[in-house]
């Protein structure tokens, strides 16, 4: 068992969210390797996902952030179908960061997204049982 071993699982833009907002949570009082990699995963998953209020404004909001000419769907609306899936790998390190921090979110009753967390925490060490 080492922290270089990874997994991979699927996650919704919904759940992805919720891990965001955990990994905010544990980032307060984070420090040193364990606030990088909760920093990185936050990154990844805001790249994944596209979510642009979490990254900054490096990337534009018009026109999905080209002007190529046409718009889709994507660009006029955002893609924020809470459904979309997306496959993530993190390393055994990210992963205990990630499930520590869903362990407290799910632990404190005002989170209406407790559920959520507790779904997408048992998935992700799922993920590495046998490893």
């Amino acid at each position: 068992m080492s922290d270089r071993d990874t997994a991979s699982f699927k996650m919704t833009r919904n759940e992805a969210r919720v891990v965001i907002a955990a990994l905010s949570d544990e980032e307060m009082t984070a420090s040193g390797d364990r606030g990088m990699r909760i920093q990185n995963v936050q990154d990844h998953l805001a790249a994944e996902f596209d979510f642009d209020e979490h990254r900054g404004v490096e990337k534009g909001e018009m026109a999905a952030g080209d002007d190529t000419g046409w718009l889709d769907n994507d660009a006029i609306f955002g893609s924020n179908d809470p459904d979309d899936t997306e496959r993530l790998e993190l390393s055994r390190a990210e992963a205990t960061a990630v499930t520590d921090a869903l362990a407290a979110f799910e632990l404190d009753e005002d989170h209406e997204n407790a559920g959520t967390a507790e779904n997408v925490r048992e998935r992700i060490e799922n993920a590495f049982e046998g490893r």
